[in-house]
């Protein structure tokens, strides 16, 4: 009995492992049926969205065109009012500019013929040499560029040196090929001003943290300096010509007159340096020690 007991023990045991491997090959067949039903599904339900697209298409390009041309059509109106309104302005701005340009030409007439009848001698002509800004913040200086022109293009110590807005400082430093300008936003920088509607010299200061101020005016100011003064150079000092657009007056606070630049001193790309030639001055003629004597013998 001991045995057959032993005997029937051993066999359910074996037959434990076989009932294992068939729940699982089962639940494995479940998963696939389940799996390949649904994928055949979603296929159906894919090729049913595409033929729906396919069908309504040509319906949703008649019913969206009066869409879009309503759409065309908006924006055209809104350009067309847009240009409108620019064509305006420019047509205002070209009939103020041929105001400006008759008084002009009107004011250059009279100059001319102001120079016939007094022989006036005039200066000769500056040259100009413009050159490109290759660098900043060289040298000694907190405020300076680098120019791509130097001696041997025609550019000197002291040339003053413009864009399209106006000074932007002068030439310190030539070398052969390169040139070092001084901005007029330098704590070094001096330039000789002279302030417009108020006919009042007075030297432009740099202050490399803010905008540049006036100092050491010439004469005393009759009317107040309000915002909006023109400044430009007074060609005092035999350095920079006189007439260079400089900036307006910005503000006067406490005595403290800073100047807004017209020159792009932030930013500046090409720029123009001007070599101009001031006037030699005459030497008195000097009496010689004969002419002395021979005066006072007589």
């Amino acid at each position: 009995m001991t045995v057959l007991g032993e005997i029937r023990r051993g066999g359910l045991g074996r037959k434990e492992p076989r009932r294992i491997g068939l729940v699982f090959f089962l639940a494995l067949s479940f998963f696939m049926v389940v799996f390949s039903l649904y994928g055949a599904q979603a296929s159906v339900f894919e090729k049913a969205r595409e033929g729906v697209l396919d069908f309504f298409e040509p319906v949703l390009s008649v019913v969206g065109a009066p869409v879009r041309w309503v759409n065309d059509q908006v924006g055209d109106v809104q350009d067309y009012f847009r240009l409108h309104a620019e064509n305006k302005r420019l047509q205002e701005e070209n009939a103020e500019l041929r105001i400006w340009m008759e008084e002009a030409l009107s004011l250059r007439r009279q100059i001319s013929y102001y120079e016939t009848i007094l022989e006036t001698k005039l200066p000769e002509p500056a040259t100009f040499v413009d050159a490109k800004v290759i660098g900043e913040n060289a040298g000694p200086y907190d405020h300076a560029l680098i120019l791509s022109a130097g001696r041997r293009d025609g550019v000197k110590t002291g040339s003053a040196v413009v864009d399209d807005g106006g000074l932007l400082g002068h030439v310190v430093t030539a070398g052969d090929g390169a040139a070092r300008v001084l901005l007029l936003t330098d704590y070094n920088s001096r330039v000789p001003v002279f302030i417009e509607d108020r006919a009042v010299e007075a030297l432009l200061a740099g202050r490399s943290t803010g905008r540049p101020t006036l100092e050491y005016f010439a004469d005393s100011v009759g009317e107040p300096l309000t915002p909006g003064l023109r400044v430009i150079t007074s060609g005092a000092g035999g350095r920079l010509p006189r007439g260079i657009a400089v900036g307006e007056i910005a503000a006067v606070n406490d005595g403290r007159v800073t100047v807004s630049l017209y020159a792009n001193y932030r930013t500046p790309d090409l720029v123009r340096v001007i070599d101009y030639q001031f006037p030699q001055d005459v030497e008195a003629p000097v009496e010689t020690a004969e002419g002395d004597e021979g005066s006072i013998d007589g």
